[in-house]
């Protein structure tokens, strides 16, 4: 478990996670649950560079997700997704 409180900016919760996954061993395969927020190309590629597979919800309104079939057609995306939610739901 990991916790940083970064000054607010329009970056500042994806340069903390970022952070906090460079500071990780990775063994094996690796993914990161986000919501919508993150699906920016600079995170996403970031994050595929360290190994990890972004399983970050799409952002596609008005614009191109920066997730593509490379994460979204595995089923491991799909469960992802179903479990963020029920975590959303549950906490919000």
């Amino acid at each position: 478990m990991d916790v940083r409180l970064p000054q607010a900016s329009g970056a500042a919760e994806r340069e903390a996670a970022l952070e906090m996954l460079a500071g990780k061993l990775a063994t094996g395969q690796v993914t990161l649950g986000a919501d919508l927020g993150y699906d920016a190309r600079d995170f996403v590629t970031a994050a595929r560079e360290r190994n990890v597979t972004p399983h970050v919800a799409q952002n596609d309104r008005c614009r191109r997700s920066a997730i593509d079939r490379r994460t979204t057609r595995h089923e491991g995306y799909n469960i992802s997704q179903h479990k963020r939610k029920r975590v959303k739901k549950s906490s919000g």
